[in-house]
């Protein structure tokens, strides 16, 4: 495939993608036909099953994209602590309110922890070490799968309570609810 071609397939993912998040806001995930998503971006049904095998393909196109996005936070603010990678991680998801509010909608939200989970082990390595993560072989795919749960499911009492309270202020709550010798 040449670049052009290469180019034209990225803009028709980011096309469908962009159709069923907005199909989104009047159906439920579920019932969303690939008929719909195809009118909404005005691309044929065969230029999605070239690019896609189902609707849920373009969901993981979304979700690694964010996550990307997230990562390239983490990289960018040189982080170095868990606390630190808490906290990019609300913040980023802050400035995504209407996008989780969609998620939190059609029942997507766990698909936000797995996706989040997936990326965990390449973040523990940046911010701590390959080293330590092979050091940790066994047991750190457990103490992520319990930290990432636990951050989605902060993740998710913030969307359900509306997010009114600032990423950096939940994260200080947490913070202080673990140092906490009453808690």
């Amino acid at each position: 495939m040449n670049r052009t071609n290469e180019r034209i397939a990225e803009q028709s993912k980011q096309k469908m993608a962009a159709a069923l998040l907005e199909i989104m806001k009047q159906y439920d995930y579920k019932e969303i036909t690939i008929t719909q998503i195809t009118q909404e971006a005005r691309l044929s049904r065969k230029t999605f099953y070239r690019l896609f095998s189902d609707k849920d393909d373009i969901l993981n196109l979304l979700f690694d994209g964010l996550f990307q996005e997230c990562f390239t936070q983490i990289k960018a603010q040189q982080v170095q602590h868990y606390w630190d990678v808490v906290q990019v991680f609300f913040d980023f998801w802050e400035t995504r309110k209407d996008l989780l509010t969609l998620l939190q909608k059609n029942n997507l939200l766990l698909r936000v922890f797995e996706r989040s989970y997936q990326y965990s082990a390449q973040i523990f390595e940046f911010v701590r070490s390959k080293e330590i993560a092979v050091s940790y072989a066994l047991p750190l795919p457990y103490l992520l799968a319990y930290s990432v749960g636990g951050m989605h499911s902060m993740l998710v009492k913030w969307v359900e309570n509306g997010m009114e309270i600032p990423s950096c202020e939940l994260v200080t709550m947490l913070k202080a609810g673990f140092s906490s010798n009453d808690i």
